[in-house]
């Protein structure tokens, strides 16, 4: 992890950031039909719709962009007081260099700090390395946020309880 900067995302960089999350998930177009991957690619790249209501988290090695999250922490209704990450993202070659780990810690640090009791997330079956990473820092399965974002595809819930840690 030595030399990797969470920070948040500038509104200068916005392109090389959309452009590190379709790299992150390009790896997923082959099990997708061409029309799928192009919708999805194009949903993943709208890094500046999510920021009206979300927190892009980048991270920073040597002073180049390799990794990004984006971090919901003003949810209402049945997600309310919980914080959700969406699209953990890190370049093919820097995994396994704690990357991603840096940037979850950061999204859990950020979600304390905003006085939410748990943090969501969303995954699949095929993001093996993200599943273990997110069960490494104490999230647990929780079938109540599976669903089926597109047809054949089924997102797997996991939540970490902050509880009383947010003291």
């Amino acid at each position: 992890m030595s030399g990797v900067v969470i920070r948040p995302a500038r509104d200068d960089e916005l392109d090389d950031v959309a452009a590190v999350i379709v790299d992150a998930y390009a790896e997923y177009a082959a099990r997708m039909s061409p029309d799928a991957w192009s919708t999805f690619a194009s949903e993943i790249a709208n890094v500046r719709g999510r920021m009206t209501e979300a927190q892009l988290l980048v991270a920073e090695r040597d002073g180049a962009l390799v990794g990004a999250v984006t971090l919901f922490t003003g949810w209402r209704g049945a997600q309310e007081g919980s914080a959700g990450v969406r699209l953990l993202s890190v370049l093919p070659d820097q995994r396994g260099g704690g990357v991603g780990r840096a940037l979850m810690e950061e999204c859990i640090r950020v979600a304390r700090a905003a006085g939410k009791h748990r943090v969501v997330l969303t995954t699949t079956q095929e993001m093996g390395t993200a599943r273990d990473l997110t069960e490494s820092v104490g999230f647990v399965r929780e079938t109540a946020l599976d669903h089926e974002p597109a047809p054949g595809v089924r997102a797997e819930g996991y939540a970490l309880d902050l509880g009383s840690q947010n003291g």
